[in-house]
């Protein structure tokens, strides 16, 4: 940015030419927020000030926040926060930033639990604690516990149950689903296992955005396998897990819904429904548990 370029107004148009410059998907939405964020005000308070000079302190503070973006790191981790499911949640470089995709796994984990005085979910690998939080905000009665392997992971799902004031409704706990006997201590106590596994094939890690590749964890997203590893290790210990008339609601990644009912019909769970983005790419898989231990 030019040096002699100190109003707000020529500042946003400049940022906005060099986040363009640099590929960034909505280059003036990117350059408002990180202003908007440096300056602690609403994008719509920009518009007001934009004869408002900056500092040189400012400027120098605002370059680098533009450098970060221009290497492609998510806005989301230099916010440090997003939205889902309309609610707030903290992000960091430990956590999957959560997306819109998800949203829908929740919304029918809602539409089926809404009528259950008081229904026990599982959120197998929560990450930020974004279905978990949401769950237990739209579920009035729902007790969620929240498990991930990862402890840094449960510590941000954590602050987000704190910022969400949902605290004392969600339980958190390390699992490692990977481990034969993950949760058996957990019993036959759930209504629902609900999980965004990790589904991306490591032969397709290379192809993914430089975005996602360079800063979001790969464990959270790949399986380092055919990107169905994970939903086998759940379709064999989620029988322990689940009541008998129980529900495993699961996203999965573009093309994949139909081997993952499979996967779970060989293990004698049965399909409940396959729901759709708006997109009409297949979603979420929903499942009933078996009546038998088909391990």
């Amino acid at each position: 940015m030019s040096p002699t370029v100190w109003r707000l107004g020529e500042v946003l148009k400049e940022a906005t030419a060099f986040l363009e410059s640099r590929r960034i998907e909505s280059p003036r939405l990117n350059a408002e927020r990180l202003l908007a964020r440096m300056l602690a005000v609403t994008r719509i308070d920009l518009y007001l000030r934009f004869e408002q000079p900056l500092t040189p302190e400012e400027r120098e503070h605002y370059k680098a926040l533009l450098r970060r973006r221009a290497d492609h790191e998510p806005l989301q981790y230099i916010l440090g926060e997003t939205e889902f499911m309309s609610l707030p949640f903290l992000v960091t470089p430990d956590v999957l930033i959560p997306r819109p995709e998800t949203e829908i796994l929740v919304e029918k984990a809602v539409e089926k639990f809404q009528a259950f005085p008081s229904p026990a979910i599982l959120d197998v690998g929560t990450g930020s604690g974004c279905i978990a939080v949401s769950l237990a905000r739209y579920l009035k009665g729902a007790r969620i516990t929240a498990a991930d392997v990862c402890t840094k992971a449960l510590a941000v799902a954590a602050a987000n149950a704190e910022k969400n004031g949902l605290a004392e409704r969600i339980r958190f706990r390390l699992l490692d689903v990977r481990d034969p006997e993950a949760g058996a201590d957990l019993g036959g106590a759930f209504d629902a296992v609900v999980a965004n596994p990790p589904y991306v094939a490591a032969a397709e890690w290379g192809g993914l955005p430089e975005e996602i590749r360079f800063y979001e964890p790969r464990e959270a997203l790949c399986d380092e396998g055919d990107g169905y590893t994970f939903y086998r290790y759940i379709a064999s210990r989620a029988f322990r897990w689940l009541r008998p008339d129980g529900l495993i609601l699961l996203e999965t990644g573009d093309g994949q819904a139909g081997k993952v009912r499979d996967i779970f019909s060989e293990r004698g769970y049965f399909s409940e429904g396959v729901y759709s983005d708006l997109n009409g790419t297949s979603r979420v898989v929903c499942l009933g548990v078996p009546q038998r231990n088909q391990e």
